[in-house]
C-alpha cells in the first residue's frame, strides 16, 4: 500500500540510499555466487545467478518506492516512435465503456524501422505489449530490453511496439491499457495492413493484455477482424495469485519476479468494482474460444510456470489452437530480459519457434528447449 516509502520525502531518502548502497552491493553479490553451490539453481552460470539476483532486486526496489517516471509522447532519440490518436468510440464498448477512464492519445515505436507499404505490404507485423505487472516498463530500446527487435528479426517482419498506459499513474488502471491495445490495433488495421499478416504478442503483463484483447475481439464479434495468431512470453494469466502465494511458490527461489511487485501490479490495475478473477483481469479459470492460433512460452523455474501450463490445458477446447514451448530451466520472462538473466541463446530459440509456429499455424508442434535441469 502507498506509504512514507513511495511519497517525498521517503522516495527521496529511500532512492538516495539505494544508490548509495547500489555499487558495493553488487560487488558483494557477484562475489557470493562465484561459487556454484551458492547459486539459486545448480546450472545457473555466473550471468544468470547475477542477473536473476540484480533484476529481483532492482524490481523489489522500483515496488517499495512505486516507482512511476514520466512518459513522454514525444520521439526524442527514437526515430521510429509516433503518437497515435484513439480510433472512433464505436471500437470501446462494454468493458472499455469506463465513465472515468476514457480512450487517449497513445504512444507507440517500430522495430527495427517503420512501417513502408510500399516495400513491407506482404509482411507479418506484430503488435507487441511489454510486460511489468502493468506498473513498470515502456515500449522505448531502454525499457523493453531486445524482444521486439530480435522478434522482427526472427519473422522477417515488422514489430510495432505499444506504450499503453501504466497503471502507476493517475486515472490509468483497467481498462486504460485495453483501451490502448484496441487504438494500436485498430491502427495497423487502417494501415491497410491485413489483419491476416498481423500477430499477437506480449510478455508478462502484455501477454495478459494480448490475451484480453483477443478475448474483446472474440466478444465484439465483427467489430474487430481477427489477428493472424497470438505470441505469449511468460503471461501473467493469474493476477488473484498475491504475494504470499507468490513467495511461497516453490520456483520462488530460481526467479526474479519479487512478491511486492505481484501486489503493486494487481492493486494499481485491477479497479474496486471487479473481481482479479473477472475474464478480463485474470484469463486463467476463463477460457474462452478463438480460432486464432496462440503459442505460449514458458520457463520450467518460473514462479508462473504452474499457470501457464494451466492455461494452456484450459484452453485446449474444440476449435482452439494453443501450443506450449518450454525453455527448461529459465526463470520468467527471457524474451524481455534475455540478455540480463544470460538467456539470450535460449529466447532467440523460443523466437525460432513461434516462427516456425507461424509458418504451421498449426497444434501439432511441440518444443522444449534445453536449458539447466530444473531437478539439478
Amino acid at each position: 500500500m502507498p506509504s512514507f516509502l513511495t511519497r517525498q520525502p521517503g522516495k527521496g531518502i529511500l532512492v538516495t540510499l539505494f544508490f548509495v548502497v547500489f555499487p558495493p552491493r553488487l560487488v558483494l553479490m557477484a562475489l557470493y555466487f562465484l561459487p556454484k553451490p551458492l547459486r539459486q539453481h545448480p546450472k545457473y552460470t555466473f550471468h544468470q545467478a547475477v542477473g536473476v539476483a540484480l533484476f529481483k532486486m532492482l524490481w523489489n526496489f522500483a515496488s517499495q518506492i512505486e516507482w512511476a517516471p514520466p512518459k513522454s509522447l514525444e520521439p526524442g532519440k527514437d526515430k521510429t516512435f509516433l503518437a497515435i490518436d484513439s480510433a472512433e468510440g464505436r471500437l470501446y464498448r462494454d468493458v472499455l465503456d469506463d465513465p472515468i477512464i476514457r480512450p487517449a492519445r497513445m504512444g507507440a515505436i517500430w522495430y527495427p524501422r517503420t512501417y513502408d507499404p510500399a516495400t513491407d505490404k506482404d509482411k507479418n507485423v506484430v503488435l507487441h505489449f511489454h510486460g511489468g505487472a502493468y506498473v513498470l516498463g515502456g515500449c522505448r530500446p531502454m525499457e523493453v530490453g531486445e524482444g521486439p527487435a530480435l522478434l522482427a528479426s526472427h519473422i522477417s517482419g515488422l514489430v510495432f511496439a505499444a506504450q499503453y498506459r501504466l497503471a502507476s499513474y493517475p486515472n490509468s488502471r483497467f481498462p486504460a491499457a485495453l483501451q490502448d491495445a484496441v487504438t494500436s490495433y485498430n491502427y495497423l488495421v487502417e494501415l491497410g495492413i491485413p489483419a491476416s499478416q498481423i500477430i499477437l504478442s506480449g510478455d508478462s503483463a502484455g501477454g495478459n493484455l494480448a490475451i484480453a484483447l483477443l478475448r474483446y475481439i472474440e466478444d465484439q464479434k465483427g467489430l474487430l477482424p481477427k489477428s493472424r495468431a497470438c505470441f505469449l512470453w511468460s503471461p501473467w494469466v493469474d493476477l488473484a495469485i498475491g504475494p504470499v502465494a507468490t513467495a511461497s511458490h516453490h520456483n520462488y527461489k530460481f526467479d526474479y519476479i519479487p512478491a511486492l511487485l505481484v501486489e503493486w501490479g494487481e492493486r494499481a490495475y485491477k479497479p474496486d468494482s471487479m473481481e482479479a478473477t473477472h475474464p478480463y483481469i485474470s484469463p486463467l479459470n476463463n477460457a474462452f474460444s478463438t480460432s486464432v492460433p496462440i503459442l505460449l512460452h514458458t520457463g520450467t523455474l518460473e514462479v508462473l510456470y504452474d499457470s501457464h501450463i494451466a492455461f494452456v490445458n484450459q484452453m485446449k477446447i474444440p476449435g482452439n489452437k494453443i501450443v506450449l514451448v518450454e525453455t527448461v530451466g529459465a526463470p520468467h520472462d527471457i524474451f524481455a530480459a534475455g540478455q540480463i538473466t544470460g538467456f539470450m541463446k535460449e529466447a532467440e530459440a523460443a523466437m525460432d519457434d513461434a516462427n516456425e509456429f507461424l509458418k504451421l499455424r498449426t497444434d501439432c508442434l511441440e518444443s522444449t528447449i534445453d536449458g539447466p535441469d530444473p531437478q539439478g
